[in-house]
């Protein structure tokens, strides 16, 4: 029982690993854009004209119907006054703890989440191939007898 629940938890953490691995690398690249030589953050919105006008395409009807939801997410469910822990989700999420700017821990976190991905799915490969010649000797060696 012990053995296949080992089993269970190294698959499954090797295959979640490489989705928290996407995740920590592309939310890394969002925060800092300036990694992949992109403009920093807020500046894009020079991109709109005074006018009110928008030079970009506007959004698709999927596009659209997420950014409600998450402006819904962001007030109330009545649509009322935002809700406290909306508000503090965002400035997490945004690298902000009241009004201290800690993105930088926020990028410390993000780069801690690659590292220690990365070295579970390194040693979690180890381990299956050290799993894999144990198996083939055994099979080897039952074989012989």
């Amino acid at each position: 029982m012990v053995k296949r629940i080992r089993q269970a938890h190294l698959w499954i953490g090797l295959i979640t690993s490489i989705f928290l691995l996407v995740e920590a690398v592309t939310g890394l690249l969002l925060a800092e854009p300036w990694l992949i030589g992109q403009q920093e953050r807020g500046e894009h919105r020079a991109l709109i004209p005074q006018d009110g006008a928008s030079a970009l395409p506007s959004p698709s009807e999927n596009e659209r119907g997420f950014s409600e939801r998450a402006g819904m997410a962001e007030k109330g469910r009545d649509g009322g006054e935002p809700t406290p822990l909306a508000g503090i989700i965002r400035g997490l999420h945004e690298g902000r703890i009241g009004q201290w700017d800690v993105s930088w821990a926020v990028d410390i976190a993000a780069i801690a989440m690659i590292l220690l991905t990365v070295s579970g799915i390194y040693l979690s490969i180890r381990l299956l191939a050290v799993q894999r010649n144990r198996k083939r000797k055994r099979m080897l060696h039952t074989t012989i007898e």
